[in-house]
């Protein structure tokens, strides 16, 4: 299971990338990531595979929670 619960990602430089997504991809189950250039689908990605973290809200992704995740257990 894949779920953002109002998710929002500011970068310093080029400001607000993701406002308020909420969304979740079951485990099985198959999604799209589509969008225009500028869009925030890498955002998306970043912050599932924890390569960021979130300005707020919520990734979980299975059990691990982006809220709990320190830097140090990123595999």
């Amino acid at each position: 299971m894949i779920r953002f619960t109002r998710v929002r990602k500011e970068y310093a430089r080029t400001g607000v990338a993701l406002a308020d997504v909420s969304f979740s991809v079951a485990k099985g189950e198959f999604a799209f990531l589509t969008g225009p250039s500028g869009a925030g689908k890498s955002t998306i990605l970043k912050l599932i595979f924890a390569e960021e973290f979130p300005t707020s809200g919520e990734v979980k992704v299975g059990n691990i929670s982006s809220a709990t995740l320190k830097g140090g257990k990123v595999a």
